[in-house]
């Protein structure tokens, strides 16, 4: 396998380059152990199938900040779900995102442009989540839509409902996990398997751990239980941020960001773990995805500045490709701003 295209700079950022970089280069700063099982240690195959984006592929409203993008098709018409909260709250984290309400937007082509539709869930008609609804995710679930999300100020997952993937929604009363960040799967038995973010304990520095739990349930709704004895799925107490969860090559396959930098040596880039059995998880490789300081390069040939991505979450195509991947972008630090959709060259992995 080819190496990735990687150049370091001064204080361990990393950007995309013109030289590929040494494996001992790269291993500045990582925590691994030296015998961390990685099924891609010398490349990263997805990172090499990103491709740039297209100009319609930024979705941007004026006066908003928007957040957490998911999507899907239903016949011939993209759906554009993602959080969104005035841009005169980004200065202040507390009225800022955990005031968010889950908005629609469509567009005819994966690639945009995206056009605002409609307020989706929000908290003053919610039953429970009466200060924010974050993190949502749109999913099919037999012949109704679900769409979850993180219910404030419980810090729960919540589900709700509909026909159609236009509405109306129709929230449970009640929140379904004591969960964050949640990544849910329907199995082909009816079953359900989630991945969440979790922060038991604080460390010695007075930071939060953040490890990944598993849950499973007999039907969608649940109850869910938590598997593997409630511990960190990762490997090696690795720490992640915003897992995505999709199936293919008979594995589930995780997209998160590495919260701690414990596997990249670098603040939150995006990293891909897998694993056959829901409870073991492997790294799929130390280079990252994509970092926060790589400008992301436009089909046009120009370049969009970002402070940070966050939030990635991929789009399967009815083949089973992972063909895009979105994340929610800040300009400015403590900025959001607004989401980008990247092409990908129809990974399908292979490990």
């Amino acid at each position: 396998m080819m190496k990735c295209i990687l150049t370091f700079l001064c204080g361990g950022m990393l950007v995309g380059g013109a030289v590929a970089a040494e494996k001992d280069e790269y291993e500045v700063g990582c925590k691994l152990p030296a015998d961390a099982v990685i099924t891609c240690p010398d490349s990263n195959p997805l990172r090499d199938a990103l491709r740039p984006v297209p100009t319609t592929a930024v979705f941007k409203m004026e006066g908003w900040s928007l957040w957490d993008p998911s999507l899907i098709k239903v016949g011939d018409t993209y759906h554009l779900f993602c959080s969104r909260w005035p841009k005169a709250d980004d200065h202040s984290f507390d009225s800022g995102w955990k005031r968010s309400h889950v908005i629609r937007a469509t567009a005819k082509n994966l690639f945009g442009p995206y056009e605002f539709q409609e307020i989706v869930l929000h908290p003053k008609d919610h039953p429970w989540a009466t200060q924010g609804i974050h993190n949502p995710k749109i999913t099919k679930v037999d012949d109704q839509f679900l769409l979850y999300h993180l219910g404030i100020p419980q810090w729960s997952t919540g589900f709700a409902f509909a026909d159609s993937v236009e509405g109306p929604w129709k929230p449970l009363p009640k929140p379904v996990l004591k969960a964050n960040n949640p990544a849910l799967l329907q199995r082909e038995d009816g079953s359900a398997y989630m991945v969440s973010k979790h922060k038991p304990k604080p460390t010695r520095d007075g930071k939060w751990d953040a490890c990944m739990k598993a849950h499973e349930a007999d039907s969608i709704t649940g109850p869910y239980r938590t598997v593997g004895e409630g511990r960190n799925r990762l490997p090696y107490n690795l720490e992640l941020e915003d897992p995505t969860i999709w199936w293919a090559n008979d594995q589930y396959n995780v997209i998160c960001t590495d919260w701690e930098g414990k596997v990249t040596g670098i603040q939150k880039p995006v990293v891909y773990y897998t694993s056959k059995d829901g409870i073991h998880y492997e790294l799929y490789s130390k280079i990252p995805v994509w970092t926060q300081t790589e400008p992301i390069l436009l089909e046009d040939g120009t370049q969009l500045k970002a402070s940070r991505i966050e939030r990635p979450q991929v789009y399967i195509n009815e083949q089973g490709e992972f063909c895009a991947l979105l994340v929610a972008v800040g300009v400015e630090e403590r900025s959001h701003d607004y989401i980008v959709i990247r092409p990908v060259d129809h990974f399908v992995p292979t490990n």
